[in-house]
C-alpha cells in the first residue's frame, strides 16, 4: 500500500510542483497519472522513487515513511522499485546484457544469478537474441523494452514508468502497454505517468488527473466509461 498525506513539493527556485496531494494506492493496483506538461506527473513519480523529498507531507510505502529514511535505507527500499525513465537512460557504451545487469550488480548479486535473471527477463521482453547489441543498434521500441527489462530484473513490487509510450508509434505503444498489463497481472503494482489519451482509452485503469500540482480527478475505469457515455 502506498499512501500520500498532504504532500507538497516546491523546488529550490521557488517553483511549486505539487500541492497538498493525498492518495492511496493498494498493492497490485494499476494506476495512470495524467495531466498536461508541468502538471506534476514526473515529480510525483520521483517522490515515490525517493529521488526527491517532499517539501511537506508524508509518504508511506508499506509501513515505511520514506520522508524519514536515511540514504542507506532509501537504497534498500529501491530494491523493491523499478523505474522506466522517459528517455530510457541506457548506457550506450554497454551491451543490452550489461545495461540490464546493472541493478543486480549494485545489489552484489552473484555472477550466476545475474546471468540467469538477465537472460530470463530479456526473454520476457523478447530481446534475448540481442543481448550483445549496444543500445544505439536498437530501434526505439527495442530500447524501451531494454529499459523495462532493467526495471524488472530485480523482481520489483512497484514499477514506475514516466511517459513510456511518448516516443513510440502507435503499434509499439500498444505493445509496450500490453507488456505493462502482463507485469501487473503477475502481482506488481504499476504506476504510469502519461498524457497518451489513446492508451488511456484503449487500456482503461484507475486514472489520477493532475493540474498545476493538484489532483483534480481520481476515477476508476467504470466511472471513466460512465463519464464518456454522458458526453
Amino acid at each position: 500500500m502506498i499512501q500520500l498525506f498532504n504532500v507538497g513539493k516546491i523546488y529550490q527556485n521557488g517553483a511549486p510542483a505539487l500541492h497538498d496531494v493525498s492518495l492511496k494506492i493498494p498493492s497490485g493496483d494499476f494506476v495512470y497519472v495524467t495531466g498536461s506538461s508541468g502538471a506534476g506527473k514526473s515529480t510525483l513519480l520521483r517522490l515515490l522513487y525517493c529521488a526527491e523529498k517532499p517539501s511537506r507531507g508524508q509518504i508511506l510505502m508499506g509501513e515505511r515513511n520514506t520522508t524519514r529514511l536515511k540514504s542507506h535505507n532509501i537504497a534498500l527500499l529501491r530494491r523493491d522499485i523499478g523505474f522506466v525513465f522517459q528517455d530510457f537512460k541506457l548506457l550506450n557504451s554497454r551491451t543490452v546484457f550489461e545495461n540490464v545487469a546493472l541493478p543486480l550488480q549494485v545489489q552484489a548479486a552473484s555472477r550466476q544469478e545475474i546471468s540467469t535473471r538477465v537472460y530470463q527477463v530479456l526473454q520476457y521482453v523478447g530481446l534475448e537474441y540481442k543481448l550483445q547489441r549496444k543500445p544505439l543498434e536498437l530501434s526505439g521500441g527495442e530500447q524501451q523494452r531494454v529499459a523495462i527489462a532493467r526495471a524488472m530484473v530485480v523482481n520489483p513490487r512497484l514499477l514506475l514508468a514516466d511517459e513510456p509510450t511518448g516516443n513510440l508509434d502507435h503499434d509499439l505503444a500498444v505493445e509496450i502497454m500490453e507488456m505493462f498489463n502482463r507485469i501487473n497481472e503477475s502481482g506488481t503494482t504499476v504506476i504510469i505517468a502519461t498524457h497518451d489519451k489513446e492508451m488511456l482509452q484503449r487500456f482503461p485503469r484507475r486514472t489520477i488527473v493532475l493540474h498545476d500540482g493538484n489532483i483534480v480527478s481520481d476515477s476508476a475505469p467504470a466511472e471513466i466509461a460512465a463519464s464518456e457515455e454522458g458526453l
